[in-house]
């Protein structure tokens, strides 16, 4: 049974020409990818942001599946480090408000009720700590959740399968078909 190739609403399934050379759309996954343009997908995964700018930027004119690819996993790899840099700062700044909040909170309360005693401080710094590592778990979970979906498309490429994000692939495609069209 044959595959028909997938495309964006209103394209045609015929090749275009790119500058000189062939382009198409993605095909389904009973495409015939070259070993050489597998290994360039995969890596560019694999590699992250600016490897993977600059295999689409070395090869788009070669490959689509290259070209798609490597696009993907540098705005892929561009969220999410985005995504971790906001949680790193997030969590910076909530360490340091807890932290301040447990000092002051420490000092009305030990002096209120009894002053100098070690043991308020204690459950109090001991109740901040607990956030805050509560807090680094919740991000090392998402980051290696990340991770894992990236591997998965690393070795998709690596295969010759076209694994497409939901929305991202999509808008790649279309931004790939844009960038030819011009």
């Amino acid at each position: 049974m044959s595959r028909l190739p997938l495309t964006l609403s209103g394209a045609s399934n015929a090749p275009r020409f790119c500058g000189s050379r062939k382009y198409s759309v993605m095909d389904d996954v009973s495409r015939d990818v070259q070993t050489d343009q597998k290994i360039l997908s995969g890596f560019a995964y694999l590699l992250g942001l600016i490897p993977a700018f600059l295999i689409w930027l070395l090869k788009r004119e070669d490959s689509s599946y290259v070209k798609f690819h490597a696009m993907q996993a540098a705005l892929y790899s561009g969220a999410v480090s985005l995504t971790a840099a906001c949680m790193i700062s997030v969590q910076i700044f909530l360490a340091g408000l807890m932290m301040t909040g447990a000092f002051i909170m420490t000092n009305l309360i030990a002096d209120t009720l009894q002053p100098e005693s070690p043991l308020i401080f204690l459950v109090i710094s001991g109740m901040m700590i607990m956030a805050i590592i509560a807090e680094a778990a919740i991000m090392a979970f998402l980051m290696i959740s990340l991770k894992v979906v990236n591997l998965i498309l690393a070795v998709s490429a690596f295969i010759g399968k076209d694994w497409r994000l939901p929305v991202l692939g999509d808008w790649v495609l279309s931004v790939n078909k844009k960038l030819c069209a011009s």
